[in-house]
């Protein structure tokens, strides 16, 4: 079966080929394929003569039928990978993306690297080339080092790989991480005795390691292979750090401390002691092996109040930290995800004032995620590209995210949408709010004032912080004076808490995309509405009824109640005070 290029590609070529799509790993068995396959990677997105293909597949005497059969062996490669092969008249390329290629990762991470050192921040830098080095599994496509093409190519950028791993183990020695540095300096020294640089950063992190003898060990064992080799001497650079070592003087020349890069910790807000409810959603997400569950629901309904529980249920398995990361300014503008990026990191100590390229801080952020185990909790996204700019690469860390759209273009999370409480989670929310004695006393008027204004968690923390501070007031008469009220939404406050203020910062946003479809709506009658009555209404917004209704569905403002499918009627409802409040912008603004 054909994958289009909506699938997800994963291709590695530093180390063995590999070959995954929708994380499932793709067998190619046939080794010409699979050499075919190496080289177009080896120089994705640059056509790939024909005649260098052939030669590489089939040496100096090919089969009469080659390019018959280079043909087949493509058509057999794009039921794997999709469309991504084209073919140009003399040639073929291989398409690929920075995430679908880890040499395209690698390579990138490598020049951002190398500019955040140009740059003077050696503490970024260190984090992007060690994102650069840890895309190194082994000897890269070890089963094609006999075809010359792979071997050149392989060639190429293991020198690329070796000068960034030189770039990146000196500046963890400057910034005091010697231990960090050797385990790797002790293979790469071994398998490369005559990159000097190597050398010289494996001697230096031991001798700062206090291990001297094994560093000037190190020398002599050097310089007896460059004579007996190459007939030379260790270079003056070398020559003089090993007498910089001998007298004890190779101190670092930096002697101010570094400020250490550190984990955010658990920042988590306060958990809320009276939740109610959501103990099968509580379940699903804490049990869900997927690194990304999407909290969706219409304003009020205890979309980050959830978040927030389970993430100070999970944060034990998060050693790295657990934090909540505000997608939204004040007032519900979107906040930049540069800045978003920006307030972790300088968090955990990275100096980043002077990066000022969005792309370098977006490397940064991706390196420094990839190495831990982190709990993050993106608050209220706006929309898919602002949460994908946020994600991990890699499943270690647990995403959860909260938007009151159901961001239907974001793919591979797991869906947790919310609805309003039950009548008995009502009650019982408003029994730890207000006492027992009270509710259970007036149960009519608790039945009335939840069919009338609903039962989202904003509401009923609303009217319960409301009813705490009247307690001698019986709650039939304030259902009562609910009712009778000229404006019933200016009830709605307890404290600091006016659900006006939320539904003005909510709703009355004309930047808003539903807002005048939700403007529209105030102009009929009570939820439950028919969807005839719906199209009829909606008909003058400037777009197909149909279409809208699909938006007020995709921003959770309109809902559709199961039992109410059936295969002769659909009805839709909504917030009950939402409702309200749309009618007030109706009459306002025609």
């Amino acid at each position: 079966m054909s994958h289009g290029v909506s699938s997800r590609l994963c291709c590695s070529i530093l180390g063995p080929l590999e070959v995954r799509v929708d994380d499932v790993k793709a067998v190619i068995g046939a080794p010409k394929q699979r050499l075919l396959l190496a080289i177009l990677l080896c120089r994705v997105n640059m056509v790939v003569p024909s005649v260098q293909l052939i030669d590489a597949l089939w040496g100096d005497i090919p089969p009469r039928t080659a390019r018959k059969n280079l043909q087949v062996y493509v058509s057999a490669l794009r039921k794997i990978v999709g469309d991504r092969i084209d073919f140009q008249g003399w040639g073929y390329s291989f398409r690929a993306e920075r995430d679908e290629l880890d040499l395209l990762r690698f390579q990138e991470a490598a020049k951002n690297g190398r500019g955040a050192i140009r740059g003077g921040d050696p503490a970024v830098a260190a984090e992007l080339l060690a994102d650069a080095v840890g895309l190194w599994r082994d000897q890269p496509l070890a089963e094609f080092s006999h075809v010359p093409l792979v071997s050149r190519e392989v060639g190429r950028f293991t020198e690329l790989f070796l000068s960034v791993y030189e770039d990146w183990a000196e500046l963890e020695i400057e910034l005091g991480r010697h231990v960090e540095a050797l385990a790797g300096l002790d293979v790469l020294a071994a398998r490369f005795p005559t990159r000097e640089r190597i050398s010289a950063a494996r001697m230096t992190a031991l001798a700062r390691c206090g291990r001297t003898s094994e560093a000037l060990s190190h020398f002599e064992g050097l310089r007896r292979h460059l004579a007996a080799e190459m007939g030379i001497d260790p270079s003056p650079v070398l020559r003089t750090l090993y007498q910089e070592i001998l007298r004890g003087t190779s101190a670092p020349r930096n002697g101010t401390p570094v400020k250490p890069i550190q984990a955010p910790a658990n920042q988590l807000p306060r958990d809320i002691g009276d939740f109610v409810g959501r103990e099968k959603e509580m379940r699903r997400i804490a049990d869900e092996s997927s690194a990304v569950t999407l909290i969706t629901g219409d304003l009020g309904i205890g979309k980050t109040t959830l978040a927030v529980r389970v993430a100070h249920m999970l944060a034990p398995t998060f050693p790295d930290g657990a934090v909540v990361l505000p997608l939204r300014r004040r007032g519900g503008a979107p906040r930049p995800i540069a800045d978003i990026q920006r307030e972790l990191l300088e968090a955990i100590g990275l100096n980043i004032a002077a990066v000022r390229d969005e792309d370098v801080l977006s490397s940064v952020w991706r390196s420094w995620l990839a190495k831990r185990k982190v709990l993050l909790i993106l608050d209220d996204a706006p929309d898919e590209a602002s949460v994908r700019a946020l994600l991990p690469g890699t499943s270690e860390s647990k995403v959860l995210v909260t938007s009151r759209s159901r961001l239907s273009g974001l793919e591979s999370v797991t869906r947790v949408g919310l609805g309003e409480l039950s009548a008995d989670e009502g009650t019982e929310f408003l029994r730890r709010m207000i006492g027992a004695p009270r509710v259970l006393g007036d149960l009519p008027a608790v039945s009335a004032i939840f069919e009338r204004y609903g039962l989202s968690p904003l509401i009923l923390r609303v009217l319960g912080g409301r009813f705490a501070g009247l307690p001698h007031v019986p709650l039939a008469r304030l259902a009562d004076r609910l009712g009778r009220a000229e404006s019933v939404l200016d009830e709605f406050v307890a404290g600091d808490l006016s659900l006006r203020e939320r539904f003005e910062e909510g709703y009355n946003r004309p930047t808003w995309t539903p807002w005048a479809a939700f403007r529209t709506l105030g102009a009929l009658d009570a939820p439950p509405f028919s969807h005839d009555d719906l199209v009829d209404t909606l008909d003058g917004t400037g777009m197909p009824p149909e279409r809208v209704i699909e938006s007020l569905l995709e921003a959770n403002i309109l809902s559709v109640p199961d039992y109410e499918v059936t295969a002769h009627t659909m009805l839709y409802t909504m917030s009950p005070l939402a409702h309200r409040f749309a009618v007030e912008l109706h009459r306002v603004t025609g």
